[in-house]
């Protein structure tokens, strides 16, 4: 997903908000969005009952604050039973938030 910044991000997450049909989306190898995009997608993972896989394998870019987003949307969603982080830079702070985001999360 090259060539997506925060603004396209941005317009998937709205999109993924009310979400029906999608099941699987893959953002792997994302490069070029930065904390305001994971924000939103973070955000339209709370209220996304659709999408059953994520793929985020390759993604060397998302930072502590874009993991720390996705956790929290991981805390709320229950639909989604797979989750790739593949070859992907989950640093400390990342591994933190999305270990918490498991605690109550059922699905993953």
């Amino acid at each position: 997903c090259t060539g997506i910044g925060d603004e396209g991000r941005k317009a998937l997450a709205e999109g993924l908000k009310i979400n029906e049909s999608l099941t699987s989306i893959s953002l792997s190898g994302c490069e070029g969005i930065g904390d305001e995009g994971w924000k939103a997608l973070g955000e339209s993972l709370k209220m996304n009952h659709a999408l059953t896989s994520f793929q985020l394998s390759g993604c060397f870019y998302i930072g502590d604050e874009g993991w720390r987003a996705i956790g929290e949307g991981l805390k709320a969603n229950m639909t989604l039973t797979s989750l790739d982080l593949s070859n992907s830079n989950v640093g400390d702070d990342g591994c933190k938030a999305l270990g918490e985001s498991l605690k109550t999360n059922t699905a993953l």
